[in-house]
């Protein structure tokens, strides 16, 4: 009797059959098929969220600062024709001496605020020559705004992996076991910066010229502006506006109240789209999206495309009120760097196999009317039989180029830039 029930108890305690298992095993791969994209857009969701929130205390950043300093929007606080500081080890044979241009005085300026933050040497930390800091350091001179610490993670998409890789170990940046630039630039090794940029870039109509006729130079000092600005092999050049040979400070003067449609106003981008769809693309692809930076505080999203095409910067005709010179886009040949996101979409390969995108506009980087226009909405022609229309880009692949279509924006009904 005891035995037929230990018997029924041992059956009843069974264990899964295999067609019971293979069942379970379905599901939870069912489950797991389900669940990862969902975790995956969550991941995605959150970084986008950092990264808004990331560029919205930029933009927060830039009101302080334009507050407590007489309405300039954040730039350099040096300038050429200052005494040279000295107060740092390593630099004190600059005592007696003075910036020649507003360049070289930021360039000290931003090596400056990071060797005081972080205690690094001259030696490890020199600064580097004909080096333009405007584009990727400007940060710098508001990060008290922004937290206080260098490297500064507000300055860095979080879909930026090698940027955040980077100052995670920024002291030996070279062992991260990502691709690194081998120089400086300028033949030295100056790469010991790369860590303290950022991922986003403030627009040259921030930092550079943007109203010529604005400037006030007091002393009567000789001197022209010069800007970075690509060139169609895809390197950089300079523009170099001779207006008036008389004005010196260029670079840093521009204020908030220069901006005169702050809320459509782009302050900063990324040079890549990070956010959306399966690749990162290059900014100036026209379906590329990503979080614009406002002047008004605001971030936003926006496809490239639905943005002004912008101008050709390489000449001051190029801008003001006429017909022809709105249509004088920006195409330059966007080289991927060994640092890059692969880029996408791509119109060729070099000899190493990076890819190359033949730009055919500047988009909200290189803006019509400076601080004075806007990008968004985008405008239309309101030139006589082309009312209403919009450049498109034309001749897609290496040969890209936008329509010969002058885009309407209310700085040019003047004239004056």
């Amino acid at each position: 009797m005891l035995k037929d029930v230990f018997a029924r108890k041992s059956r009843g305690t069974a264990g899964f059959t295999l067609i019971e298992l293979l069942i379970v095993i379905a599901i939870i791969a069912l489950l797991i098929g389900i669940l990862l994209p969902a975790l995956g857009e969550a991941r995605r969701s959150a970084k986008l969220t950092l990264c808004t929130s990331g560029e919205k205390q930029m933009g927060i950043a830039n009101a302080t600062f334009a507050n407590e300093n007489r309405d300039r929007l954040l730039a350099n606080k040096w300038k050429s024709g200052d005494p040279k500081v000295f107060d740092l080890p390593g630099w004190e044979n600059k005592k007696g001496s003075y910036y020649a241009s507003d360049q070289e005085a930021f360039a000290n300026e931003v090596v400056y605020n990071i060797r005081k933050k972080v205690n690094i040497s001259n030696t490890e930390a020199p600064v580097p020559d004909n080096w333009i800091p405007f584009i990727l350091y400007t940060h710098v001179a508001g990060v008290d705004y922004t937290g206080g610490q260098m490297p500064n993670s507000t300055a860095a998409c979080p879909e930026d992996l090698w940027r955040t890789a980077i100052q995670r170990n920024w002291r030996n940046p070279e062992q991260t076991g990502l691709p690194y630039p081998e120089t400086g630039g300028d033949n030295t090794t100056t790469t010991w910066r790369w860590p303290f940029s950022s991922s986003y870039m403030f627009h040259q109509s921030h930092w550079g010229p943007s109203r010529g006729d604005r400037r006030v130079n007091p002393a009567g000092q000789s001197g022209t502006a010069a800007i970075w600005y690509p060139v169609p092999t895809g390197g950089g050049n300079t523009w170099n506006y001779t207006g008036d040979n008389t004005i010196k400070d260029q670079f840093g003067s521009n204020r908030q109240s220069d901006v005169r449609f702050p809320s459509q106003k782009v302050m900063m981008s990324d040079e890549f789209g990070r956010h959306t769809g399966r690749r990162t693309t290059v900014f100036a692809a026209p379906e590329s999206r990503q979080p614009l930076t406002f002047y008004d505080g605001s971030v936003r999203m926006y496809q490239t495309g639905e943005t002004n095409p912008g101008w050709d910067p390489s000449s001051a005709s190029n801008r003001g009120g006429s017909t022809s010179s709105m249509t004088k886009r920006l195409n330059y040949t966007k080289n991927q760097q060994k640092y890059d996101p692969v880029l996408y979409p791509f119109t060729g390969t070099d000899g190493d196999g990076l890819r190359t995108y033949k730009v055919a506009a500047g988009w909200f980087k290189y803006t019509r009317g400076g601080l004075m226009g806007w990008d968004v909405p985008r405008g239309v022609s309101s030139s006589p039989g082309q009312q209403g229309q919009r450049a498109q880009i034309q001749n897609p692949g290496p040969a890209q180029v936008m329509s010969n279509v002058a885009e309407n924006e209310l700085d040019t009904t003047s004239g004056i830039w």
